[in-house]
């Protein structure tokens, strides 16, 4: 995944590591040229040659500077981009994914994608990455300039600490990536619920759940606290473990490097060399913790993201833009042998559907709770995946044709009426990076929209709230069935839209549906659009021109209202369950 960003960026690396190298290499000369002053000193030297000396420590920390800033522009900057780079494809590839993904995944755990993971990946492949390549160069350096201008088996004692520091660090690191993943896992699960207890506020202060949910917050809370807390104890073991080595390091240098300036073998500006490059070797090895902390989160949230990346998405660019004609205007709909069974399914949600809709006929479908009637319009919009030859637009097979050529010409209107966090009108207007004003007032008054200052104080700009939870239901289903009028769609699908509406006005809408083809807005359309409407209300579909009548994800009865009636089956069971409820409400 991240190797097609490497390919295109590499450039930015390789200039970053070079002036890092170069960096690195610049301070190995800071301990040498502050031991050569200690020695002009201590011998007595002129004036002159001590100045000199200074200005070249000067100008060694300016060169310090410079390189440091230009490979940090290379390397941390190119950090960033990839961090964007991998937000967008992420989200990219959330839009691409199939409806059935996001059954089994909750949205605090794709917000912890988008956020936590891909800035561990950041964090790994720019400071973990500058700074293990800066490691590598500054102690290589630092100890071959101790062993071949200071003194070999010094060298060597000082150093002798060091690999057990780095084996326990290693240790260290394997422990801090279980223990972060277990971090990421918890963290998922804390901004799904609060995201679900924000969403579904009404219904916990309408059941007055306040303290239970306040209960399972503070539990998953908790466990998150506890989980960090054993993530920091095993991190922050490990800097207190390397400088104690360190420590020991020093100790050992200054006792045998001692005795070496008492007995006059070694002079004092050589050992405060040695000391100083003792300090650059110490900085790789106290930061080789947090490198290793840093990487193992890091391919903890690669893997995680790559997983997602790995996912199969639906099988075309379905957002591209394309200039083909419209596959279902003026076109018959036909639905052969369907089968589609769930990925967790135990069997079919539809089982050998077969049937056809007439160009410009409005077809009806009813049936009881989970008999399959979203799944089959879902099927029709090509949000759920079909089996080869099983769904025609005239000779067009579904899985031949483009989503975004098929969808840019269906209204949907799905049962919850979502809504977006902006104004009526740019809800409406959603599909149209143009909107149309005029056009947005005619969907408004086909769906039954009443726009005043006593409904809505704005007007046509008025927010609607996080999901519509300023408006009542009624009038985010109207709201999103005039959002698919806009469209001018050919093929138009409406799941339960008028459930929440009084019967006056879904007879106005069912009016206004089937009076489309006469309105403004398909003045430019061939031909009038089909039209499928699910309903749990009968009433809302009896004068379609077909019905069909779903039970255990087959059609058991099918054809118009007083065909069905005729017939004394489950339709007109349900029918006149209905009628006599309706007229027992009356009655009261």
């Amino acid at each position: 995944m991240i190797s097609k960003f490497l390919k295109r960026n590499w450039i930015f690396y390789i200039f970053g590591f070079g002036f890092l190298a170069l960096n690195a290499t610049i301070n190995t000369q800071v301990p040498q040229a502050l031991g050569d002053a200690i020695s002009l000193l201590e011998s007595g030297a002129a004036k002159n040659d001590v100045m000199r000396q200074a200005l070249i420590i000067g100008l060694i920390g300016v060169a310090a500077f410079v390189t440091r800033f230009i490979w940090r522009t290379f390397i941390i900057g190119t950090a960033r981009r990839l961090d964007c780079w991998l937000r967008e494809r992420l989200y990219t590839k959330f839009q691409h994914l199939p409806i059935s993904f996001y059954a089994n995944k909750s949205s605090g755990d794709l917000m912890a994608y988008a956020i936590n993971d891909i800035n561990a990946v950041r964090l790994t492949f720019g400071p973990a990455l500058a700074m293990s390549f800066n490691g590598i160069v500054t102690a290589t350096i630092s100890i071959v300039t101790m062993i071949l201008e200071v003194d070999p088996i010094l060298t060597v004692l000082a150093l002798l600490p060091v690999p057990f520091t780095i084996i326990y660090t290693t240790i260290s690191g394997r422990i801090v990536r279980r223990k972060f993943s277990a971090v990421q896992a918890l963290f998922s699960k804390l901004s799904g619920f609060v995201n679900e207890s924000i969403s579904g506020i009404r219904i916990i202060k309408a059941f007055a759940t306040e303290d239970a949910r306040n209960e399972e917050f503070s539990k998953i809370s908790s466990d998150m606290r506890d989980a960090n807390i054993s993530l920091v104890y095993t991190s922050s073991m490990v800097n207190p473990v390397i400088k104690a080595t360190f420590g020991l390091s020093y100790a050992l240098a200054l006792i045998f490097g001692g005795q070496a300036v008492i007995e006059g073998t070694l002079d004092t500006g050589t050992l405060v060399t040695f000391l100083g490059l003792l300090l650059l070797v110490q900085n790789p090895v106290v930061q080789l913790g947090d490198i290793i902390n840093r990487v193992q989160r890091g391919l903890a949230s690669y893997k995680r993201l790559k997983s997602i990346d790995d996912e199969i998405s639906i099988p075309e660019s379905e957002f591209e833009e394309t200039d083909e004609d419209s596959v279902i205007e003026g076109k018959d709909i036909t639905v052969k042998d369907l089968t589609f069974t769930y990925p967790d399914g135990e069997k079919p949600a539809l089982n050998n559907i077969s049937f056809t809709i007439k160009s410009g006929s409005t077809i009806g479908i009813a049936g009881a709770t989970g008999s399959g009637k979203t799944t089959l319009i879902a099927t029709l919009a090509k949000l759920l995946p079909a089996p080869d030859g099983s769904i025609l637009f005239g000779d067009a097979d579904i899985n031949e044709t483009r989503a975004s050529t098929l969808r840019k010409d269906i209204g949907y209107v799905p049962q919850d009426g979502f809504l977006f966090s902006a104004t009526i009108a740019q809800n409406i207007a959603f599909c149209d990076e143009s909107p149309d004003m005029e056009k947005i007032k005619t969907a408004s008054d086909l769906a039954c929209i009443t726009i005043d200052e006593k409904t809505f104080s704005n007007g046509y700009e008025t927010e609607v709230g996080e999901r519509g939870t300023h408006l009542s239901g009624g009038q985010k289903q109207r709201i999103s069935l005039a959002r698919a009028f806009y469209r001018t769609p050919s093929l138009l699908l409406l799941d339960d839209t008028l459930s929440a509406v009084d019967t006056v006005t879904e007879q106005t809408m069912l009016k206004n549906i089937k009076d489309l083809p006469n309105t403004e807005l398909y003045k430019d359309k061939k031909s009038r659009p089909t039209t499928v409407i699910i309903s749990h209300k009968l009433s809302a579909i009896e004068d379609c021109d077909e019905i069909l009548y779903m039970d255990n994800g087959e059609i058991a009865e099918r054809g118009t209202h007083k065909e069905l009636m005729d017939k004394q089956g489950l339709y007109a069971k349900m029918y006149e369950l209905q009628h006599m409820s309706d007229t027992i409400k009356i009655d009261e």
